[in-house]
């Protein structure tokens, strides 16, 4: 049993609050935007931005280990979606937080934020479908 209470590994919990906390940090970084505070915002969506890549790093184990149980029934559907949404959000997240390739305007920037989404509630998804039910 995990510090969550459910079925999952500590270290899947870890990866949950890290992405949780990682969207917490950037709606944060969202307000310091909108206060016209573009200095504190900067720092809000790097660290962000690296909780991300962190917690990539740490699911990328857990897809070699768990590919085949995830290969059955329909939740593959959700994983490849949770994957390709995240993969997107997570690889222009970076281009934007460092100022490469992507011209930085609000539209892409609502996009990314969107995928972002996506991708969290995705993954919360395949949480639950494991480990809670």
């Amino acid at each position: 049993m995990s510090f969550l209470g459910t079925a999952a590994s500590s270290f899947a919990d870890i990866v949950l609050v890290v992405q949780i906390t990682g969207f917490i940090i950037l709606l944060s970084g969202i307000i310091y935007v909108k206060r016209g505070n573009f200095l504190k915002h900067f720092k809000m969506t790097r660290i962000a931005v690296f909780l991300g890549i962190l917690s990539l790093i740490w699911m990328g184990y857990s897809l070699v280990f768990y590919l085949p149980i995830l290969s059955i029934g329909t939740a593959w559907a959700l994983f490849i979606f949770h994957s390709v949404i995240g993969s997107l959000a997570l690889s222009t997240g970076v281009f934007f937080a460092f100022d490469r390739l992507i011209k930085k305007t609000r539209i892409p920037m609502r996009i990314v934020f969107l995928l972002w989404i996506l991708a969290l509630l995705s993954g919360i998804s395949i949480y639950i479908n494991y480990y809670v039910f």
